[in-house]
């Protein structure tokens, strides 16, 4: 297992690497099925989206990385919001331009998610993922119970929002529990808000 701490970096290339293994593990995102019908140009999009992610998070936030290089769990300070800055500090920016309809629909989607709900002590899971082809395998479970590990003695607590009730379900086994919801277009799509029980 590999850990990127703050202040820490990837190179562009592997972030580019893992941001098209997100985008592939991301597709099926309730959030991205919204915002972009078409299957397609979804993978696509989520692709540069997930780089976006990855990039605002590269030298900011706690990474881990499995040994076979296919699963991520990123975590990010609550409190240190992503905003649309952040989308202009991206290498792939100009995807705003290529995919604006569907930035501005995810972006509405995501609205409603209020980092206020976790105290300022708070590092949230944001994102985590593992390609397709390995998914099952509890690379994710390994890598989300390191970094609670290590995390811990440093006095952290943990949280995350999910929209999925599998990944609730998944979140729950590992010791998170729902504390707050927020809703997106007449509950079309739920966010959970999950803090950690110790």
């Amino acid at each position: 297992m590999r850990i990127i701490r703050p202040g820490e970096k990837l190179a562009a290339g592997e972030l580019r690497r893992f941001a098209k293994i997100a985008g592939e593990a991301y597709v099926n995102d309730p959030v991205h099925t919204y915002a972009t019908k078409n299957p397609e140009r979804r993978k696509r999009f989520v692709y540069h989206f997930m780089m976006e992610r990855l990039n605002t998070s590269n030298g900011e936030d706690y990474i881990y990385i499995d040994d076979e290089n296919d699963a991520m769990c990123v975590w990010r300070r609550a409190h240190n919001e992503y905003g649309v800055i952040d989308f202009l500090k991206c290498p792939d920016w100009l995807y705003l331009y290529w995919f604006w309809p569907n930035t501005l629909r995810t972006l509405a989607a995501y609205s409603p998610l209020d980092v206020k709900k976790f105290s300022e002590n708070t590092w949230i899971i944001s994102p985590v993922f593992v390609s397709p082809a390995n998914q099952g395998r509890g690379a994710a479970t390994r890598l989300i119970k390191q970094g609670i590990e290590d995390l811990s003695k440093l006095g952290y607590d943990f949280g995350l929002e999910a929209q999925d009730d599998k990944n609730i379900a998944f979140y729950k086994k590992l010791g998170f529990e729902p504390v707050a919801t927020d809703t997106f277009k007449n509950g079309l799509i739920t966010h959970t808000y999950m803090v950690y029980k110790k």
